[in-house]
């Protein structure tokens, strides 16, 4: 069997900036920008708030801050809150699409966020952990021809517990010896079940995953061990969490021979809601686009994906916001109706309409076998005879179809206009798109902070 979780640690441990290619610090940048935004777009969510003020202690040690405020807290509560405030509109980025579909920064940047600041680290050595932080979920999530998602575990809670782990141990600088300790530790510091999407508890398997990784590189600094072959073990993680047993554990591990932020990369959601639907709302939109028509026009709506695409949208009769997120049958809804899925339309007046609801009634999911990224499709029936089709490829956003840095900027600001004026928006914008000169995290502006801080 091969020494995977000791490889991964030399891996971790040997890493450097100047090690990565060309095509890794923009994809970082850019996920460290749209964290960034999401975590000041969900400061003030009753799930952020809720965590922030049951575990985060009133007298701490002053380490980090919490959602970019002046309020600071330990690197551990600051990872948690963050990581929870990032994931809480399901509006976050997401990776590995092709492999283990999950939402990469919201689990790593809060950890890299936390210690970078602790640590007094600068931008250079955060883009270098978050690459190793990627690059190790990437080579475990590649493993598996089954997306775990199927057997109910969600990747961001699980793989990311133990990527916001590598990204602490490279910012702690740890021995190759304590990083396999430090992600041996948090794989037994992973969780999050796809029971809970639809709830507040699926943004906190993010912040979870991100106050993990900090406790076990933490630990392990200090010389806390676990077990040198916690990944690969037929008792280990890898084997505990695959769906049909079907997970290589042999394979040696291939950092030498290819990048995942380079054949994967990150997307970026142009929508507030989960990713699964976004192809379809894409699709939508572009046939809207060439042959309109309105609801009252639907006889029928049939959205065509295979059963993991539709595994993580739960909810097929909304009834709440956090409901609507994980509900194709919404988002058919609101871009016909609203001809837009914004985060406008997640509103309980909005999703409570009766075109809404009868256009949620219409549509239809069909269970088809895909390859990929390939076959899903939407057929309309209109009442008039017609039949409209349109067959899905990757949504604006996706690593292969990039979105425009106008596009990505305007999601900034409207992500953050609660907190920034326009002027400031577009000052943290610039740093953070060039954060490896940024000297520490400390540089960046401070928010508002949540509106009901103590």
């Amino acid at each position: 069997m091969t020494s995977l979780t000791q490889d991964i640690g030399t891996f971790i441990s040997d890493l450097r900036y100047d090690h990565l290619p060309a095509l890794a610090s923009p994809i970082i940048r850019n996920g460290l920008t749209d964290f960034v935004a999401t975590v000041l777009l969900g400061q003030d969510d009753e799930v952020t708030s809720c965590v922030r003020k049951t575990l985060v202690g009133r007298n701490e040690e002053p380490e980090a801050r919490l959602l970019l405020s002046a309020i600071r807290k330990s690197g551990i509560s600051a990872a948690l809150v963050n990581g929870t405030a990032s994931h809480s509109q399901d509006y976050d980025d997401v990776g590995l699409v092709g492999i283990q579909p999950t939402h990469p920064s919201a689990s790593i940047a809060p950890a890299i966020f936390a210690e970078a600041e602790t640590l007094k680290r600068d931008g250079r050595a955060m883009v270098c952990a978050y690459a190793a932080a990627f690059e190790v979920w990437g080579e475990l999530a590649s493993r598996d021809p089954d997306p775990v998602h199927v057997k109910g575990w969600h990747p961001t809670g699980t793989f990311g517990a133990i990527a916001a782990a590598a990204a602490a141990a490279s910012l702690h600088g740890l021995s190759a010896n304590k990083a396999a300790h430090a992600v041996s530790l948090a794989a037994s510091m992973s969780a999050g079940v796809i029971a809970n999407f639809g709830s507040m508890a699926k943004p906190y398997h993010a912040g979870r995953a991100a106050q993990s990784g900090v406790i076990a590189a933490r630990l392990a600094a200090a010389g806390m061990t676990a077990s040198e072959d916690a990944l690969e073990s037929n008792l280990g993680f890898l084997a505990a969490i695959s769906p049909k047993g079907r997970v290589d554990r042999e394979r040696p591990a291939g950092f030498s021979g290819r990048w995942f932020l380079e054949s994967h990369g990150l997307g970026f959601k142009l929508f507030p809601m989960c990713y699964g639907a976004h192809r379809a709302l894409d699709g939508l939109f572009t046939l809207l686009a060439s042959t309109p028509f309105k609801a009252d026009d639907i006889e029928r709506i049939e959205v065509e994906a295979n059963r993991a695409q539709y595994s993580n949208l739960v909810h097929t009769d909304p009834q709440n916001v956090l409901d609507a997120k994980f509900s194709m049958e919404f988002a058919m809804a609101a871009a016909i109706v609203a001809g837009r899925c914004t985060r406008a339309e997640f509103v309980p007046a909005f999703i409570h309409r009766h075109d809404v609801r009868s256009v949620m009634a219409k549509t239809h999911r069909v269970y088809i076998d895909t390859q990929g990224h390939r076959g899903d499709g939407l057929i309309v029936y209109l009442k008039d005879g017609r039949r409209l089709e349109q067959r899905f490829t990757f949504p604006l956003g996706h690593a292969r179809r990039p979105a425009t840095l106008q596009a990505f900027w305007t999601k900034f600001e409207d992500c953050v206009s609660g907190t920034f004026t326009s002027t400031d928006a577009r000052h943290l914008f610039d740093q953070l798109q060039d954060i490896e000169s940024l000297s520490c995290v400390s540089d960046l502006p401070v928010s508002r902070g949540p509106s009901d801080k103590d």
